[in-house]
């Protein structure tokens, strides 16, 4: 028998799963699409694990994980890895897979072995191989899936602190500091941060950065100026060039955490900006641009980089282009218009460019090209973001009324054929975007004018568009006349009743309508619709509205626009002045659920300066 070393592994045969015509899950395995979120046969894969864990799919991905190709044996592993929270505990395929595959002669797909070993509810096997197995990166990240998914079980991370590993001492004490007593405090941290001045790279990085995990760690303890201090200690350099990598991490945790980071780490990862290789430079950029508050503190050193980015689209040139973008610095506008004229658009351009028609730098000259090569693809995704672009530029596009128009006759005839009875989200906003064009598309009227499905989300959408292109108030008048086909949800009709009162206010019977549907039940209307009713009515609304709005404050997807009703009311908002102080209050981030730790934190930042501005706006 062969011995099996790390490196050296004999590598068997082809599986089985993998003839000549393979079948959907070996293709998608094969060409790596099983791991591309929404794909269909992911979905059918997850589909057909719960449905039967131990039945065909997963013995095709475990006879996967012994393929020739160390990539294929790889998306298998990461791709079964993802199934164990569909899988059940323990679950026997995938730990027999997972424990083949510790001695792989690939180190990554070593590496993603040891998490599925834990994953899967092998823990004791893990641990067993955690004091045998003779590869360093293995036991490093055995160590680390262990105490990071198995810490129900008993893996306590005190006798690891000892382990010969550094590495491995480091991700104990970082996992014991999570909750040990005030009084081991000391002794955790002088451990920790020696630990880091020992290493010249780190395994565990590869799953989740060490310094997001320590910073983790100390947000779970309250222990915040400790991590200010320490990030400072660590980005200084005093543990080394890799601990200056481990601080740039945690102060971006720390930035996620609490409102205070920004003004106290952005000068020391601005001067890691200035002065630090490539590598750690993008790092400092990458954390510092996560953050609206350290980019706007940072802002003359990144806009200082963006001549130095010889290749406009890489992605740290990206990187500082958006976040500047996003801030409103009308630096960025010439970085934006090139990235969007030289190819496919990047993540987060529509953002970018509601940056730059914020602060009045956006070229229609520009963006207009832009936009009608995006609208002529084929691939649904930038035409998606094509249509967005059209909606924020509204007359700014005109030129492209003609493709909006073919683009929703076809997107009208793909709902036609599946027979829908309800808009979809793309109809609704090619139908907006013609409808902010106003006088200029009226070539679609027409069009506008046969179409017959209505919108879950925004009611009268189409007799909306209508009325900007023609300045018809029948239109809109018609759609709030009709009734709601939705009895429990009311959808948000305020677009309708602030056109109207742009053009010839409201009737009597418009007025007690705009009045019901604000004040009788909790959602969008009420938060949207609250400014129409404060226009229409002013201050005799004030008692009824400061009733409804503060209930919204605090969340990312109504609060900014409950504050601009607020700020809009000016000194009649002033009973909602403590509920506002005490969002503005508060030490750590908002407990949003975004998407992402940057998002939620993007999310917190934007409520905090519209909180500020409503404060401003009301208390003087």
């Amino acid at each position: 028998m062969t011995a099996r070393t790390p490196g050296h592994d004999p590598v068997p045969a082809p599986s089985a799963t993998d003839p000549d015509r393979p079948a959907g899950v070996t293709a998608a395995v094969l060409d790596g699409s099983a791991l591309t979120p929404g794909a269909t046969v992911r979905t059918a894969v997850f589909d057909a694990v719960r449905a039967d864990p131990d039945g065909p799919v997963t013995q095709e991905l475990t006879g996967l994980t012994h393929h020739r190709r160390p990539a294929v044996r790889r998306t298998a592993l990461t791709l079964l890895t993802e199934l164990t929270y569909s899988g059940p505990q323990p679950w026997p395929g995938p730990v027999e897979a997972a424990a083949a595959r510790l001695h792989d002669p690939d180190p990554d797909a070593r590496r993603t072995a040891a998490r599925l070993l834990v994953r899967a509810g092998g823990t004791d096997r893990a641990r067993t191989a955690l004091d045998s197995h003779p590869d360093p990166a293995t036991r490093i990240a055995l160590a680390d899936a262990l105490l990071l998914h198995g810490r129900h079980t008993a893996c306590p991370p005190g006798p690891l602190r000892t382990d010969p590993l550094p590495g491995i001492r480091l991700l104990a004490c970082i996992e014991e500091l999570r909750t040990a007593p005030e009084e081991e405090w000391p002794a955790l941290d002088a451990q920790t941060v020696a630990e880091v001045g020992a290493l010249s790279g780190h395994d565990a990085d590869r799953s989740w950065p060490l310094g997001h995990r320590w910073g983790d760690a100390l947000f779970r303890q309250d222990r915040e100026q400790h991590c200010y201090t320490t990030a400072v200690r660590l980005l200084t350099g005093t543990a080394g060039p890799y601990g200056q990598r481990v601080g740039v991490h945690l102060a971006r945790r720390a930035l996620q955490s609490w409102r205070a980071a920004p003004a106290t780490l952005t000068p020391h990862l601005t001067a890691l900006v200035r002065t630090a290789p490539a590598t750690l430079r993008d790092l400092a950029v990458d954390a510092l641009c996560a953050s609206r508050t350290a980019t706007r503190l940072a802002a003359d050193d990144l806009a200082a980089l963006l001549p130095t980015t010889h290749n406009t689209r890489s992605a740290t040139a990206w990187t500082l282009t958006y976040a500047l973008a996003t801030v409103d610095d009308p630096r960025a506008a010439p970085y934006v218009h090139a990235r969007l004229a030289s190819g496919a658009p990047p993540a987060g351009a529509v953002a970018a460019v509601r940056g730059l028609l914020r602060s009045g730098t956006a070229d229609p000259e520009h963006l207009v090209p832009v936009v009608r090569r995006l609208l002529r693809s084929g691939d649904p995704l930038v035409v998606s973001i094509a249509i967005a672009l059209s909606v924020d530029l509204g007359p700014g596009v005109a030129a492209c009324v003609p493709d909006l128009i073919e683009v929703l006759r076809a997107e009208c005839a793909v709902r036609d054929a599946q027979g829908a009875e309800w808009a979809g989200r793309r109809e609704l906003r090619l139908v907006t975007a013609l409808g902010r064009i106003g006088p200029a598309a009226a070539s679609a009227v027409p069009l506008l004018e046969g179409l017959s499905r209505a919108s879950r989300q925004r009611a009268g959408y189409r007799e909306l568009a209508l009325a900007r292109i023609t300045g018809e108030r029948r239109y809109a008048e018609a759609a709030l006349r009709a009734p709601s086909r939705l009895r429990r949800y009311v959808s948000d009709r305020s677009g309708l009743f602030e056109w109207l009162l742009d053009h010839g206010g409201l009737t009597p019977d418009q007025s007690r309508q705009l009045r019901d549907l604000v004040l009788s039940r909790p959602g969008g209307m009420q938060v949207f619709g609250s400014r129409a009713l404060w226009r229409h009515e002013g201050p005799a609304a004030a008692a009824d509205l400061l009733a409804v709005l503060p209930q919204y404050l605090d969340g990312d997807l109504f609060g900014p626009a409950a504050m601009a009703t607020l700020e809009a009311m000016g000194e009649h908002a002033r009973p909602a002045l403590p509920h506002l102080r005490a969002l503005i209050g508060r030490r750590t981030r908002l407990p949003f659920h975004a998407g992402s730790e940057d998002a939620d934190m993007n999310a917190d930042e934007q409520l905090l300066e519209a909180a500020r501005r409503t404060v401003s706006a009301v208390a003087t």
